[in-house]
């Protein structure tokens, strides 16, 4: 290697370290770090309501015996909006109703009528804010038929949404 090539390489880190210090952040993760709360919330008795409220919604569009444009929506839109920068909403469809369901049903060896029949239950496991794991149970009778389950929930710009990406 050449004597002359040798300051160049040796500026080459130092100009790596400037470009980064002054990067001021991307504008395409603003919006989602626009969406996280301070870590500072309380889990008071109404938002845990909420929390429970939203993730036996999401169990009741996800069983929805006709796939109808609210239950998608609202299943849609209770997702976390993080996890659907990347996912438009057919994609979102497709996944969930021809893949996920069926492949969850066909694991617990059940119809769809007998899902819908289950009783569900739902407990919140921990909480770190803006983070919440939620117990999900399902029961026929006093058989357990699925669970108990964890749902990792967030807080984004106020509102609770599912997070599994």
């Amino acid at each position: 290697m050449k004597l002359k090539s040798m300051p160049l390489l040796l500026l080459l880190p130092v100009l790596m370290l400037v470009l980064v210090g002054c990067d001021k952040g991307s504008q395409p993760d603003a919006p989602r770090r626009a969406s996280l709360p301070p870590t500072d919330h309380e889990l008071n008795s109404a938002m845990k309501e909420e929390l429970l409220a939203l993730a036996n919604n999401r169990d009741a569009w996800f069983l929805a015996g006709d796939i109808t444009a609210e239950a998608l929506e609202g299943l849609y839109g209770s997702w976390s909006v993080i996890c659907r920068n990347e996912h438009s909403l057919a994609d979102y469809k497709e996944a969930v109703y021809e893949k996920i369901r069926p492949w969850l049903l066909e694991m617990l060896e059940m119809d769809l009528t007998v899902a819908q029949k289950a009783q569900r239950y739902y407990n919140v496991d921990s909480w770190s804010s803006p983070w919440a794991l939620v117990e999900q149970t399902w029961k026929i009778g006093d058989k357990i038929v699925f669970g108990p389950e964890r749902q990792l929930y967030l807080i984004e710009s106020g509102a609770w949404r599912y997070h599994d990406c």
